[in-house]
């Protein structure tokens, strides 16, 4: 969190990386995708 407050003070900013998005219907694939562990970044489930 510190990192983060010191970026902002820079005026710098942190943005994850999304490896892969899933609809709500796909959150059984997007959990396999996950644990065969394939994502270089975050995995997001979007409602």
């Amino acid at each position: 969190m510190a990192v983060a407050r010191s970026c902002s003070s820079l005026g710098l900013l942190i943005r994850p990386i999304v490896a892969k998005t899933f609809p709500l219907a796909e959150a059984a694939e997007a959990l396999r995708y996950l644990v065969e562990g394939r994502p270089f970044g975050r995995v997001v489930v979007t409602i």
